[in-house]
């Protein structure tokens, strides 16, 4: 998107009152909030040795501030921490030195899922081996243990003043399972079930990692979308899952109807592996933005190790609705409200032959003070600047040029007046902090594109543009008292 910005600004202040309905009413008081971070398949033995030993900072230098960045970060741990000879009827052996467990704990991992077929590959031993190498550099093991009580035990991690309980299981069929000896957690219905409701009491978070699926297929497995909806309904907020080694869709959840529904990454691919299949080199990473009331809302990214090194390569905007959260593009897990921006009583005076496509209040400073944000058609005049732009479309079948200003709600003196647009709005919505805008084409009024512009004192930051259609609104998604600017009534695939 193109702005042209000629504005002018002035200290805001006054006392203008709200005004008009809202989308969403703030809450009482702010949410505690974590970022729960999940990563497929880990591999750090094999072919990725050679490299983890060459350059080990490179390893993942490029996902570090990604991974560190979240209150929690996960992924499945595919190659045992061992230095005993591989036992296994499976010819690949993945066993990696347990030095490298230092270089997941650098990487900003505070917990590995370690219940899957190859946890035993060098034996019972090199279960406890691989909990031993973890624990040594502040890693926690989930899923694993020296007998089936510890494997099916939950990791409890406590952040943010929240209670978040990792559990991790195996769906293969062919995992080492813990019993009186070592060995990992699986998908045993009535222990999956009892373990989950001991802990679902005293815990505020519930997360189930699951290593199950057929390998390499991209589509919907309906094997693991169904475990995944049983473990939903057992209580679990998130379901994440590893194995297939190729990405799959991630969706919401509620089977039992109760309102809090659950977020289910069903393949996250290979975050790092030597493997050379097609679609194998990359890897889905889905963070979940939760509070104690449940997932509140996802992203998915997608992270590349074509050279052996994992490289982050961005969050893929939503499909659905969408809210901006923290200057991103989020996924909330539940419906938004329905209702309309709020819209002022007065407007500012506007040059003569102006139309208004649409205009809404709100503090859109963030300095407490509300601002009438207006976007509005006046006739086009030629500037030097236009001028040196013969290519472009400046105004519509009537003579006008699309433009959008912010004035100060309390005196209508103006704080912000953008020059030309050249994608018009045709519908905007004042947030705290930020705007939600509806672009349009100069002379069809429908919306074809949204965004949001987040305040930044002295202009607007636009975020990435959804595509299609969208309405812009406001709703204090994330529960701490502010209105985020959210697109609702987006088609979803």
């Amino acid at each position: 998107m193109l702005v042209l910005f000629t504005a002018c600004a002035s200290p805001s202040s006054g006392d203008g009152a709200r005004q008009g309905g809202s989308f969403d009413t703030p809450s009482p008081g702010p949410l505690a909030t974590v970022r729960l971070l999940f990563a497929g398949d880990v591999m750090l033995g094999r072919g990725v040795a050679s490299i983890a030993a060459a350059d080990p900072l490179g390893l993942f230098e490029d996902v570090r501030l990604v991974l560190s960045s979240a209150d929690v970060a996960v992924a499945n741990l595919e190659s045992p921490l061992t230095l005993r000879a591989h036992t296994s009827a499976n010819p690949n052996a993945l066993e990696a030195d347990p030095s490298t467990a230092a270089l997941l704990a650098a990487a900003g991992f505070d917990a590995m899922a370690v219940a899957n077929n190859h946890a035993g590959d060098a034996g019972p031993g090199s279960v406890v081996d691989t909990i031993g190498a973890l624990r040594s550099v502040g890693v926690r093991a989930v899923g694993g243990g020296e007998g089936a009580d510890e494997a099916f035990a939950p990791v409890i991690l406590q952040r943010g003043g929240l209670r978040v309980a990792l559990f991790a299981f195996d769906a293969t069929g062919s995992a080492l399972r813990a019993g009186a000896g070592p060995g990992v957690a699986w998908t045993d219905a009535a222990r999956v079930g009892d373990a989950i409701a001991a802990v679902r009491a005293s815990a505020d978070l519930v997360v189930v990692g699951l290593h199950a699926g057929a390998e390499y297929h991209r589509g919907r497995d309906p094997f693991t979308a169904r475990l995944a909806r049983s473990f939903a309904a057992m209580g679990a907020d998130v379901v994440w899952v590893s194995g297939p080694h190729v990405i799959r869709p991630t969706f919401v959840a509620d089977p039992d109807g109760d309102g809090r529904p659950t977020v289910v990454g069903t393949s996250l691919g290979n975050l790092l592996f030597d493997q050379s299949f097609p679609g194998t080199r990359r890897g889905g990473v889905l963070e979940v933005l939760a509070s104690a009331e449940g997932a509140i809302a996802y992203r998915v990214g997608t992270a590349e190790h074509l050279d052996g090194r994992v490289h982050f390569r961005g969050w893929r905007p939503p499909k659905g609705d969408a809210v901006a959260l923290d200057d991103a593009w989020w996924s909330p897990v539940r419906d938004l409200p329905a209702g309309d921006a709020r819209t002022p009583r007065r407007l500012p005076s506007l040059p003569e032959g102006s139309v208004v496509a649409d205009a809404s209040i709100g503090d859109v400073t963030a300095d407490g003070d509300d601002e009438v944000v207006v976007a509005f058609r006046r006739p086009f005049r030629w500037t030097r600047e236009k001028l040196s732009m013969p290519g472009w479309q400046w105004a519509d079948a009537s003579g006008n040029a699309a433009h959008l200003g912010m004035w100060r709600a309390a005196d209508l003196r103006p704080v912000w007046v953008a020059g030309t647009l050249v994608r018009p709005v045709s519908a905007v919505a004042a947030c705290d902090g930020a705007l939600a805008v509806a672009f349009s084409s100069l002379d069809d009024p429908a919306a074809v594109a949204s965004s949001a512009w987040v305040w930044r004192g002295f202009g607007f930051v636009p975020l990435e543009e959804l595509t299609g259609p969208g309405v812009p609104a406001c709703a204090d998604v994330d529960g701490d008292g502010r209105l985020d600017p959210v697109i609702g009534e987006r088609s979803s695939s």
